[in-house]
């Protein structure tokens, strides 16, 4: 399930916004650019919220109404109220404030109600006194309500657990089934930079380095184990073939695809390079068999290849200065020096790192089919690298099928993709 359009009104009582987030476009990438405090980084918030442990978001910040309309032809409405003159525990702007009550109901595309939750005061503060996590966590050193407003709202909106809490009493069971469908990935600002100088801790190039290795190992056990079970029906294929015609035309067709499944395959050492006989009408139902177990087991691991195959092309494309790499299980990816000198990851330059750690997340760690969010991209790549992100991620959205968002103030960024680029200055000043 992926965002077709987004209107906010009211948002922090000065902001009216009405996104398309362009679905004609074949790419499905939106860039949100306008001056600071537009609301980028807000607008990114709340889409990556929509879920279950992030509801908690659309209490703190201030709006009257947001309308999210999906690609499934339904609609998201939220809206926020003020119900009466109590002064709020928990007010964004830490002064007397009224009692808020936020409803989400989804609907239909025709306004049909389908499922609803209702986000106030009292279920929070309910969620508060019978929460486990904050009696052990605060009673030893302070009291939970003796912190400031500002200190609980920030710990509310980072725990997870109170959260999913939160949802599950509210009992609503289909409607956070909805919000699971809509599966989002968030890069936030400075992200890698500070990951880059957290203390005592490995390095994040490192970090998916040794990422990698695993995922390309797991990689190779799929397609032993997989293997095994193609090969032990090899007999039955043959004796009752699931085919009525074998021409040679079907065979040699079928023979490139798997020739072409094998090169990348091969070439990340995932599997062994076999030999693919050339048809024979005499032994036709033993070739066919053979075939079509080598497709089965190829396309176990197709997905994992095809995404090594992209990352590769990304970082070999970047023109790291007098470096090649290479990527394999047993060392994740390898970079060597024009002289072929293996070079430690921390020998790397920091922006290479960044580079790096970036593409990797990219490719492997956010979700197929889901909505990609990018706050400020520009903030970890070298100028050089942001006149390549649009290209980058036009690769990566057709791969793994993705909706991507990009909030960004980079110059190099919005020219490139200047007819993705929604302006949030325009929006709210037409």
């Amino acid at each position: 399930m992926q965002i077709s359009r987004l209107q906010i009104k009211n948002l922090y009582d000065q902001y009216n916004y009405d996104i398309d987030f362009n679905s004609e476009e074949k790419e499905q990438i939106t860039i949100l650019t306008g001056p600071n405090g537009y609301g980028k980084t807000t607008i990114l918030r709340i889409l990556k919220s929509l879920n279950p442990k992030s509801l908690y978001y659309f209490y703190v910040i201030k709006f009257s109404e947001i309308i999210i309309s999906f690609d499934n032809n339904t609609v998201l409405n939220i809206t926020q109220n003020y119900k009466t003159e109590v002064e709020s525990i928990f007010a964004i702007d830490y002064k007397d404030e009224l009692e808020k009550e936020v409803r989400f109901i989804w609907n239909k595309a025709t306004g049909e109600p389908l499922t609803h939750f209702v986000y106030n005061r009292t279920n929070i503060e309910k969620a508060r006194r019978t929460y486990k996590f904050l009696r052990e966590t605060y009673s030893r050193r302070w009291k939970f309500d003796d912190l400031t407003n500002r200190e609980k709202e920030e710990i509310l909106l980072d725990n997870e657990e109170f959260n999913e809490y939160i949802a599950k009493a509210n009992r609503q069971k289909q409607f956070l089934m909805q919000l699971k469908t809509l599966r989002s990935y968030y890069i936030p600002a400075n992200r890698i930079y500070n990951e880059a100088h957290e203390e005592n801790d490995e390095l994040p190039i490192e970090k998916v380095r040794e990422a990698l290795m695993a995922e390309l190992e797991i990689a190779q056990q799929d397609y032993l184990r997989y293997s095994q079970e193609v090969d032990s029906k090899f007999i039955k294929k043959v004796l009752y073939p699931d085919y009525e015609d074998c021409p040679q035309a079907s065979y040699n067709k079928l023979k490139d695809e798997v020739e072409s499944l094998m090169k990348t395959i091969v070439k990340y050492k995932l599997a062994l390079k076999v030999e693919i006989p050339e048809y024979n009408e005499k032994n036709r139902a033993v070739l066919f068999a053979y075939l079509k177990g080598l497709e089965e087991k190829f396309s176990k691991i197709s997905t994992i290849s095809k995404k090594t195959e992209l990352f590769q092309e990304m970082l070999s494309s970047k023109g790291f200065a007098n470096k090649s790499v290479e990527i394999a299980p047993q060392h994740g990816f390898m970079f060597k020096s024009d002289k072929g000198d293996i070079l430690k990851a921390h020998q790397l330059s920091s922006g290479e790192q960044n580079e790096i750690v970036m593409l990797y997340r990219l490719v492997y760690e956010v979700p197929d089919q889901g909505i990609l969010l990018i706050d400020e991209p520009e903030n970890s790549l070298h100028v050089a690298w942001q006149k390549t992100v649009v290209d980058d991620m036009k690769k990566i959205a057709y791969i793994k099928r993705l909706q991507i968002i990009i909030a960004t103030h980079s110059p190099s960024i919005v020219s490139k993709g200047f007819s993705m680029t929604q302006d949030l200055y325009y929006l709210t000043n037409k």
